[in-house]
């Protein structure tokens, strides 16, 4: 394997490259398209569909932002801010945590002086006191920090953080969230409440470029991935793979595997599989080597929830193709009998890795010496330097709230 240290992923990122918010419409951000000949175009993003061949397939996360920061107090007065990272109790999975009603325990991050466990916390008293709503530190050390929230009204926890939580903004977007943020920081098409970080490739997407798409067969697989706030850990090793990569809870409902099989068994050669952002591309790739460790096993069985090492695919070998191994999938979850399939992955994706189910990539432009950078480069390989210069000298605004690119894969 060609060796590779964190500072080949680095450049020059001007803070006024970074945009604070978004494009006036939506769909009028800039498009990069880097083509299969390697060709650049600059374009708009309401120009996407005349570039993806009738009857591909669209891959996209459908998991939805929370209001994620919480504003309380301790007895004294003292403010604290409370940041929901991951549910722990009653499930890891954010779906049953957010429905959860009288009491719910997260991990979190704390903002506010002396925090000790067994501190219980108020909500501010400009904010309702929404069901008698109580937060109490369980455990603090500085390998986690566990909240746990109880009330007594019959009400969701869901509801609760609605009424008191915030929009939570990426570290690099210096300003306070705002109410544009309620609706810019979400995809329109967001369904499953969960991450703590915006799907950003999806933000492009209007309702006319959704309805210009099926018009041209153009379908749609939804899968989600809730996002955390390890997305935007700086890598700080020199050495790429000791990287330790954070986990995420995903889950791909049966049907769905089922449209996504159906594509491969009747694609041609000019139809395309399109990853919309890069968590849908970690989603699927995750579940491929899932089955790849599955079929060298002598059990063969199906466990749930899953958990994927981010090291899975240097352990196993592509024993079968994309299409064979979601045919492997759907029989394992049918005759268990099961509709869906979900867990943790903590998949690195980075030089080395061949993708196994995209043609091409939708994203936005990322950090230096991050983990996203990475996988860009499975995509495109070295020519990601040429095409982040191409988008820097061309004023194209960068991160989260920036720009958009359409990256056909490399094929050597």
């Amino acid at each position: 394997m060609e060796h590779f240290e964190l500072e080949d992923f680095d450049y020059d990122l001007p803070k006024e490259k970074i945009a604070l918010y978004p494009a006036v419409e939506r769909d009028h951000s800039k498009l990069l398209l880097f083509d299969k000949e390697r060709k650049i175009k600059h374009l708009l993003f309401y120009q996407i569909p005349e570039l993806i061949p009738s009857g591909s397939l669209l891959v996209r996360n459908i998991s939805k932002v929370i209001p994620a920061r919480l504003f309380f107090q301790k007895p004294t007065g003292g403010r604290v801010e409370i940041f929901l990272l991951e549910p722990v109790s009653p499930s890891p999975d954010p779906q049953i945590a957010l429905s959860s009603k009288n009491a719910c325990t997260w991990k979190t991050l704390l903002r506010g002086r002396n925090l000790k466990a067994g501190l219980e916390l108020f909500p501010l008293n400009s904010q309702m006191h929404e069901g008698n709503l109580v937060a109490k530190i369980q455990e603090k050390n500085p390998e986690r920090t566990l909240v746990e929230f109880r009330w007594s009204e019959d009400i969701d926890f869901a509801t609760l953080i609605t009424s008191l939580g915030r929009i939570p903004l990426p570290p690099y977007i210096t300003r306070a969230d705002e109410d544009i943020d309620k609706i810019r920081y979400q995809t329109i098409y967001s369904k499953v409440p969960g991450s703590v970080a915006s799907h950003t490739a999806g933000l492009h997407f209007t309702q006319s470029v959704l309805e210009k798409l099926k018009a041209n067969s153009v379908d749609f697989a939804d899968i989600s991935l809730h996002i955390g706030l390890g997305t935007f850990k700086p890598i700080e090793t020199r050495n790429i793979f000791e990287h330790k990569m954070h986990s995420e809870q995903f889950h791909i409902e049966l049907t769905t595997l089922k449209k996504i099989l159906s594509f491969f068994r009747n694609r041609t050669s000019r139809r395309i599989c399109l990853a919309v952002g890069t968590t849908s591309v970690r989603t699927l790739e995750s579940i491929y080597w899932l089955v790849q460790k599955l079929v060298t096993q002598k059990d063969k069985t199906l466990t749930l929830p899953i958990d994927i090492e981010q090291f899975i695919w240097r352990n196993y070998s592509p024993l079968l193709n994309p299409a064979e191994s979601l045919e492997f999938l759907i029989e394992s979850l049918e005759k268990q009998q099961l509709s869906s399939i979900y867990g943790s992955t903590q998949l690195f994706i980075t030089p080395g890795y061949k993708i196994k189910f995209f043609d091409a990539l939708i994203t936005n432009f990322h950090l230096p010496r991050s983990t996203l950078l990475l996988l860009i480069y499975s995509f495109v390989g070295k020519d990601w330097k040429r095409i982040y210069t191409e988008a820097l000298n061309n004023n194209y605004r960068f991160l989260s709230y920036g720009d958009s690119s359409l990256l056909f894969k490399v094929v050597e």
